[in-house]
């Protein structure tokens, strides 16, 4: 059981990581974000819990 649980806290620490890193990203101003190779779809790639 415990087992189950920590995957899962892992599982919403991991997502927590991603949404602050794509939010941080996506306020860059657009000339960086284009020179860094990020585009302003990457909302649709987001991986979803497993849960």
């Amino acid at each position: 059981m415990f087992k189950s649980l920590n995957r899962i806290r892992a599982a919403f620490a991991r997502a927590s990581k991603r949404r602050r890193t794509m939010r941080e990203l996506n306020e860059l101003p657009p000339e960086i974000r284009k020179d860094i190779g990020w585009r302003q779809t990457a909302h649709d790639d987001e991986i979803r819990l497993p849960f």
